[in-house]
Protein backbone atom coordinates (compact mmCIF):
# COMPACT_ATOMS: atom_id res chain seq x y z
CA UNK A 1 0.00 0.00 0.00
CA UNK A 2 0.75 3.32 -0.68
CA UNK A 3 2.06 6.11 1.94
CA UNK A 4 -0.92 7.88 0.70
CA UNK A 5 -3.34 5.10 1.20
CA UNK A 6 -1.68 4.86 4.84
CA UNK A 7 -2.38 8.57 5.66
CA UNK A 8 -5.85 7.89 4.26
CA UNK A 9 -6.46 4.65 6.57
CA UNK A 10 -4.75 6.28 9.50
CA UNK A 11 -6.92 9.56 9.21
CA UNK A 12 -9.94 7.32 8.91
CA UNK A 13 -9.52 5.39 11.80
CA UNK A 14 -8.85 8.32 13.53
CA UNK A 15 -12.37 9.38 12.34
CA UNK A 16 -13.77 6.08 13.18
CA UNK A 17 -12.39 6.46 16.84
CA UNK A 18 -14.06 10.11 17.37
CA UNK A 19 -16.59 10.87 15.10
CA UNK A 20 -17.66 13.97 16.79
CA UNK A 21 -14.01 15.41 15.69
CA UNK A 22 -14.12 18.53 12.84
CA UNK A 23 -14.20 16.29 9.31
CA UNK A 24 -14.38 13.26 11.04
CA UNK A 25 -18.05 12.65 9.76
CA UNK A 26 -16.57 14.00 5.95
CA UNK A 27 -14.07 11.33 6.21
CA UNK A 28 -16.35 8.96 6.77
CA UNK A 29 -18.93 9.80 4.50
CA UNK A 30 -16.28 9.73 1.97
CA UNK A 31 -15.07 6.43 2.59
CA UNK A 32 -18.40 5.12 2.12
CA UNK A 33 -18.60 7.04 -0.75
CA UNK A 34 -16.17 5.24 -2.60
CA UNK A 35 -14.74 2.29 -3.98
CA UNK A 36 -12.24 0.81 -1.97
CA UNK A 37 -13.44 -2.04 0.26
CA UNK A 38 -10.73 -1.96 3.14
CA UNK A 39 -11.84 2.01 3.68
CA UNK A 40 -15.62 1.07 3.25
CA UNK A 41 -15.38 -1.46 6.15
CA UNK A 42 -13.21 0.70 8.37
CA UNK A 43 -16.07 3.23 7.51
CA UNK A 44 -18.70 0.94 8.44
CA UNK A 45 -17.89 0.89 12.36
CA UNK A 46 -18.73 4.25 12.42
CA UNK A 47 -22.67 3.35 11.01
CA UNK A 48 -23.63 0.74 13.70
CA UNK A 49 -21.19 -0.52 16.41
CA UNK A 50 -20.39 -3.88 17.04
CA UNK A 51 -22.73 -4.25 20.24
CA UNK A 52 -24.75 -7.46 19.60
CA UNK A 53 -27.15 -6.37 22.27
CA UNK A 54 -27.28 -2.60 21.59
CA UNK A 55 -25.62 -1.66 18.96
CA UNK A 56 -25.79 2.34 18.57
CA UNK A 57 -26.79 3.26 14.69
CA UNK A 58 -26.30 6.34 12.58
CA UNK A 59 -29.56 6.33 10.66
CA UNK A 60 -28.36 9.08 7.75
CA UNK A 61 -25.35 6.91 7.41
CA UNK A 62 -26.94 3.50 7.88
CA UNK A 63 -28.83 4.53 4.23
CA UNK A 64 -25.27 4.26 2.68
CA UNK A 65 -24.37 1.16 2.89
CA UNK A 66 -26.31 -0.76 0.50
CA UNK A 67 -25.13 0.85 -1.95
CA UNK A 68 -21.86 0.95 -1.04
CA UNK A 69 -22.73 -2.53 -1.33
CA UNK A 70 -23.90 -2.66 -4.90
CA UNK A 71 -20.47 -0.56 -5.81
CA UNK A 72 -17.81 -2.92 -3.90
CA UNK A 73 -19.81 -5.36 -6.71
CA UNK A 74 -18.17 -4.14 -9.45
CA UNK A 75 -14.76 -5.20 -10.37
CA UNK A 76 -15.05 -7.28 -6.68
CA UNK A 77 -11.69 -8.64 -7.10
CA UNK A 78 -10.09 -4.91 -7.30
CA UNK A 79 -12.38 -3.08 -5.49
CA UNK A 80 -12.92 -5.17 -2.47
CA UNK A 81 -10.54 -7.89 -2.09
CA UNK A 82 -11.37 -10.74 0.82
CA UNK A 83 -15.16 -8.98 0.78
CA UNK A 84 -14.01 -7.08 3.71
CA UNK A 85 -16.00 -3.96 2.90
CA UNK A 86 -18.92 -6.08 1.97
CA UNK A 87 -18.47 -8.59 5.14
CA UNK A 88 -18.51 -5.50 7.21
CA UNK A 89 -21.74 -4.20 5.65
CA UNK A 90 -23.96 -7.52 5.72
CA UNK A 91 -22.45 -8.01 9.64
CA UNK A 92 -23.60 -4.23 10.32
CA UNK A 93 -27.06 -4.26 8.68
CA UNK A 94 -27.69 -7.57 10.38
CA UNK A 95 -27.11 -5.76 13.60
CA UNK A 96 -29.13 -2.92 12.68
CA UNK A 97 -32.20 -5.78 11.83
CA UNK A 98 -32.63 -4.35 8.84
CA UNK A 99 -32.86 -6.53 5.26
CA UNK A 100 -32.15 -4.92 1.83
CA UNK A 101 -32.46 -7.18 -0.47
CA UNK A 102 -29.57 -5.77 -2.56
CA UNK A 103 -27.41 -6.92 -0.03
CA UNK A 104 -28.71 -10.40 1.16
CA UNK A 105 -29.77 -12.21 -1.44
CA UNK A 106 -27.49 -11.07 -3.64
CA UNK A 107 -24.49 -11.73 -1.05
CA UNK A 108 -25.64 -15.51 0.09
CA UNK A 109 -24.89 -16.44 -3.61
CA UNK A 110 -21.96 -13.91 -4.43
CA UNK A 111 -18.85 -15.87 -5.32
CA UNK A 112 -15.57 -13.88 -5.66
CA UNK A 113 -12.81 -16.23 -6.98
CA UNK A 114 -9.50 -14.59 -6.35
CA UNK A 115 -5.99 -15.35 -7.98
CA UNK A 116 -3.50 -17.20 -5.60
CA UNK A 117 0.17 -19.41 -5.86
CA UNK A 118 -1.03 -22.02 -8.32
CA UNK A 119 -5.27 -20.93 -8.95
CA UNK A 120 -7.60 -19.32 -7.23
CA UNK A 121 -9.80 -18.94 -4.12
CA UNK A 122 -13.04 -17.82 -2.92
CA UNK A 123 -13.08 -15.59 -0.68
CA UNK A 124 -16.70 -15.18 -0.52
CA UNK A 125 -17.67 -17.88 1.86
CA UNK A 126 -18.00 -15.64 4.92
CA UNK A 127 -19.76 -13.32 3.06
CA UNK A 128 -22.72 -16.01 2.00
CA UNK A 129 -22.84 -17.11 5.64
CA UNK A 130 -23.42 -13.82 6.82
CA UNK A 131 -26.54 -13.00 4.57
CA UNK A 132 -27.77 -16.41 5.02
CA UNK A 133 -27.81 -15.92 8.50
CA UNK A 134 -29.64 -12.54 7.78
CA UNK A 135 -32.47 -13.92 6.10
CA UNK A 136 -33.52 -16.28 8.78
CA UNK A 137 -33.58 -13.52 11.22
CA UNK A 138 -35.58 -11.39 9.22
CA UNK A 139 -37.82 -14.11 8.06
CA UNK A 140 -37.48 -13.57 4.31
CA UNK A 141 -39.87 -15.52 2.38
CA UNK A 142 -36.96 -17.19 0.41
CA UNK A 143 -34.27 -17.64 3.20
CA UNK A 144 -34.39 -21.36 3.92
CA UNK A 145 -34.28 -22.07 0.33
CA UNK A 146 -31.24 -19.82 0.27
CA UNK A 147 -29.81 -21.32 3.39
CA UNK A 148 -30.41 -25.01 1.90
CA UNK A 149 -28.27 -24.13 -1.10
CA UNK A 150 -25.17 -23.30 1.15
CA UNK A 151 -25.62 -26.41 2.70
CA UNK A 152 -24.14 -27.96 -0.24
CA UNK A 153 -21.56 -25.05 -0.70
CA UNK A 154 -17.69 -26.15 -1.32
CA UNK A 155 -16.77 -24.20 1.24
CA UNK A 156 -16.49 -25.48 4.88
CA UNK A 157 -17.26 -21.75 6.37
CA UNK A 158 -20.49 -21.59 3.90
CA UNK A 159 -21.59 -24.95 5.05
CA UNK A 160 -20.87 -24.35 9.27
CA UNK A 161 -22.97 -20.86 9.09
CA UNK A 162 -25.99 -22.72 7.11
CA UNK A 163 -26.12 -25.36 9.52
CA UNK A 164 -25.95 -23.18 11.96
CA UNK A 165 -28.46 -20.52 10.89
CA UNK A 166 -30.66 -23.52 9.97
CA UNK A 167 -30.89 -24.29 13.92
CA UNK A 168 -31.87 -21.04 14.27
CA UNK A 169 -34.54 -20.70 12.29
CA UNK A 170 -37.41 -22.89 14.36
CA UNK A 171 -38.74 -24.36 11.48
CA UNK A 172 -38.44 -28.28 12.41
CA UNK A 173 -40.53 -29.26 9.75
CA UNK A 174 -38.48 -28.39 6.59
CA UNK A 175 -35.26 -27.95 8.74
CA UNK A 176 -34.63 -31.79 10.01
CA UNK A 177 -34.73 -33.27 7.00
CA UNK A 178 -32.36 -30.36 5.45
CA UNK A 179 -29.97 -31.36 7.76
CA UNK A 180 -30.47 -35.24 8.11
CA UNK A 181 -30.19 -35.22 4.17
CA UNK A 182 -26.50 -33.21 4.74
CA UNK A 183 -25.41 -35.40 7.96
CA UNK A 184 -26.41 -38.67 5.36
CA UNK A 185 -25.38 -37.88 2.59
CA UNK A 186 -21.62 -37.70 3.78
CA UNK A 187 -19.87 -34.45 4.71
CA UNK A 188 -16.52 -34.45 5.26
CA UNK A 189 -16.06 -31.82 8.11
CA UNK A 190 -16.46 -32.79 11.42
CA UNK A 191 -16.90 -28.97 12.27
CA UNK A 192 -19.69 -28.88 9.69
CA UNK A 193 -21.11 -32.39 10.95
CA UNK A 194 -20.81 -30.54 14.91
CA UNK A 195 -23.13 -27.50 13.17
CA UNK A 196 -25.44 -29.59 11.81
CA UNK A 197 -25.87 -32.43 14.95
CA UNK A 198 -26.02 -28.92 17.19
CA UNK A 199 -28.65 -27.57 14.97
CA UNK A 200 -30.66 -30.94 14.87
CA UNK A 201 -30.82 -30.84 18.51
CA UNK A 202 -32.05 -27.30 18.83
CA UNK A 203 -34.50 -27.15 16.00
CA UNK A 204 -36.35 -30.46 17.34
CA UNK A 205 -34.46 -31.88 20.31
CA UNK A 206 -37.05 -34.62 21.10
CA UNK A 207 -36.73 -36.37 17.46
CA UNK A 208 -33.12 -35.47 16.95
CA UNK A 209 -31.42 -37.00 20.70
CA UNK A 210 -31.53 -40.72 19.47
CA UNK A 211 -30.37 -40.02 16.03
CA UNK A 212 -27.33 -37.65 17.05
CA UNK A 213 -26.49 -40.13 20.09
CA UNK A 214 -26.28 -43.00 17.31
CA UNK A 215 -23.34 -41.20 15.48
CA UNK A 216 -21.40 -41.90 19.26
CA UNK A 217 -20.93 -45.09 18.09
CA UNK A 218 -18.69 -44.12 14.33
CA UNK A 219 -15.47 -45.75 13.51
CA UNK A 220 -14.88 -42.28 12.72
CA UNK A 221 -13.57 -40.25 16.11
CA UNK A 222 -14.09 -36.82 14.61
CA UNK A 223 -17.85 -38.05 13.78
CA UNK A 224 -18.33 -39.15 17.13
CA UNK A 225 -16.57 -36.42 18.99
CA UNK A 226 -18.45 -33.97 17.03
CA UNK A 227 -22.15 -35.98 18.10
CA UNK A 228 -20.65 -36.01 21.52
CA UNK A 229 -20.03 -32.13 22.07
CA UNK A 230 -23.13 -31.46 20.07
CA UNK A 231 -25.14 -33.17 22.85
CA UNK A 232 -23.11 -31.88 25.62
CA UNK A 233 -23.81 -28.09 24.15
CA UNK A 234 -27.61 -29.08 23.65
CA UNK A 235 -27.87 -29.60 27.34
CA UNK A 236 -30.53 -31.52 27.01
CA UNK A 237 -31.65 -33.63 30.24
CA UNK A 238 -32.05 -37.11 28.02
CA UNK A 239 -27.96 -36.42 26.80
CA UNK A 240 -25.99 -37.72 30.10
CA UNK A 241 -27.37 -41.43 30.03
CA UNK A 242 -26.03 -41.96 26.61
CA UNK A 243 -22.98 -40.23 26.76
CA UNK A 244 -22.01 -41.64 30.76
CA UNK A 245 -22.48 -44.94 29.14
CA UNK A 246 -20.23 -43.99 25.77
CA UNK A 247 -17.69 -42.67 28.41
CA UNK A 248 -17.80 -45.66 30.89
CA UNK A 249 -17.34 -47.81 27.21
CA UNK A 250 -14.66 -45.88 25.91
CA UNK A 251 -11.17 -46.80 25.16
CA UNK A 252 -8.98 -44.62 23.37
CA UNK A 253 -7.88 -41.88 26.14
CA UNK A 254 -8.88 -39.35 23.15
CA UNK A 255 -12.71 -40.23 22.58
CA UNK A 256 -13.21 -40.92 26.23
CA UNK A 257 -11.66 -37.01 27.04
CA UNK A 258 -13.88 -35.62 24.46
CA UNK A 259 -16.80 -37.41 25.87
CA UNK A 260 -16.35 -36.39 29.42
CA UNK A 261 -15.48 -32.67 28.60
CA UNK A 262 -19.12 -33.34 26.78
CA UNK A 263 -20.74 -34.10 30.07
CA UNK A 264 -19.53 -31.44 31.75
CA UNK A 265 -20.81 -29.31 28.80
CA UNK A 266 -24.25 -30.50 30.31
CA UNK A 267 -23.48 -28.09 33.23
CA UNK A 268 -26.36 -29.68 35.40
CA UNK A 269 -26.06 -31.13 38.66
CA UNK A 270 -25.99 -34.83 37.57
CA UNK A 271 -23.82 -34.22 34.88
CA UNK A 272 -21.26 -32.91 37.70
CA UNK A 273 -21.62 -35.25 39.80
CA UNK A 274 -21.20 -38.49 37.47
CA UNK A 275 -17.70 -36.33 37.15
CA UNK A 276 -17.05 -35.96 40.11
CA UNK A 277 -17.70 -39.82 41.09
CA UNK A 278 -14.83 -40.47 38.44
CA UNK A 279 -12.57 -37.91 39.95
CA UNK A 280 -12.96 -39.90 43.32
CA UNK A 281 -13.71 -43.36 42.57
CA UNK A 282 -12.73 -44.10 38.98
CA UNK A 283 -9.79 -45.66 37.45
CA UNK A 284 -6.43 -43.59 36.40
CA UNK A 285 -7.73 -42.80 32.99
CA UNK A 286 -11.13 -41.83 33.31
CA UNK A 287 -10.39 -39.81 36.40
CA UNK A 288 -7.64 -37.26 34.97
CA UNK A 289 -10.31 -36.98 31.79
CA UNK A 290 -12.95 -35.99 34.39
CA UNK A 291 -10.88 -33.86 36.17
CA UNK A 292 -9.88 -32.08 33.28
CA UNK A 293 -13.54 -31.68 31.72
CA UNK A 294 -14.51 -29.98 34.91
CA UNK A 295 -11.57 -27.84 34.30
CA UNK A 296 -13.22 -26.06 31.87
CA UNK A 297 -15.50 -24.82 34.62
CA UNK A 298 -12.74 -23.99 37.38
CA UNK A 299 -13.79 -20.61 37.58
CA UNK A 300 -17.23 -21.84 39.71
CA UNK A 301 -15.92 -21.71 43.39
CA UNK A 302 -18.53 -24.22 44.70
CA UNK A 303 -17.57 -26.62 41.65
CA UNK A 304 -13.60 -26.04 42.22
CA UNK A 305 -14.47 -26.72 46.32
CA UNK A 306 -15.91 -29.93 45.24
CA UNK A 307 -13.02 -31.21 42.41
CA UNK A 308 -10.66 -30.57 45.17
CA UNK A 309 -12.58 -32.27 48.23
CA UNK A 310 -12.93 -35.56 45.52
CA UNK A 311 -9.31 -35.27 44.61
CA UNK A 312 -8.39 -35.20 48.15
CA UNK A 313 -10.92 -37.83 49.41
CA UNK A 314 -8.69 -40.07 46.42
CA UNK A 315 -5.40 -39.79 48.28
CA UNK A 316 -3.58 -39.79 45.05
CA UNK A 317 -0.68 -37.69 44.38
CA UNK A 318 -0.50 -37.59 40.82
CA UNK A 319 -4.24 -36.69 40.74
CA UNK A 320 -3.53 -34.03 43.44
CA UNK A 321 -0.41 -32.81 41.05
CA UNK A 322 -2.78 -32.48 37.89
CA UNK A 323 -5.18 -30.99 39.85
CA UNK A 324 -3.27 -28.32 41.45
CA UNK A 325 -1.26 -27.73 37.49
CA UNK A 326 -5.14 -27.22 36.08
CA UNK A 327 -7.20 -26.10 38.26
CA UNK A 328 -4.30 -22.68 39.05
Amino acid sequence: MSTRFDQTLAALQQAVADPSAPSARARITKALSGTNGMLVAVATAAVVSSDEDDPRIDRALLERLAPAFERLLVNPVKRDPQCRGKVAIAKALRRAEVCPEEVFVVGVRHVQLEPVWGGRVDTAAELRGVCGMALIEEHHPRAVVEVAHLLADPELAARTAAARALGSSGRADVVEPLLRLRIETGEAEADVLGECFGALLQVAPRESLSYVVNFLASRDDAVAESAALALGSSRLDGALPPLRAQAERSVAPERRGVVMLAIAMLRSEEAWSCLLEHVQHGSRGPASAALRALSTFKHDPKLHARVSEAVARRSDEALESDFEEIFA
